[in-house]
């Protein structure tokens, strides 16, 4: 091994374990990861509603422009488009 291809290797098990040092403190703060995509019991829950009830806003989603993704018998909602379509019901609510 040549001393530059030690020096990476160092240099990444030392990222490796600052990385694992970062999301213990994010995690100690409250923050945890979310996925990209959420399944319906995940979004239902976001959304303190029923699994049913989800499933209908998917099944209305031209008229009521809820954000998923259908694929055969799957279901998937971005997690990002979700938290917008929220803010987006909200705004409506308050106005």
């Amino acid at each position: 091994m040549s001393m530059e291809e030690a020096i990476r290797q160092i240099i990444q098990e030392e990222n490796k374990k600052h990385l694992v040092d970062i999301k213990r403190l994010l995690e100690s703060h409250g923050y945890h990861e979310v996925p990209r995509f959420l399944k319906v019991p995940e979004a239902a829950e976001i959304l303190r509603i029923g699994r049913t009830a989800t499933y209908e806003l998917c099944q209305q989603t031209e008229h009521n422009g809820f954000p998923c993704i259908k694929e055969g018998n799957k279901i998937r909602i971005p997690y990002t488009a979700l938290m917008n379509w929220i803010e987006e019901q909200t705004k409506q609510v308050i106005s």
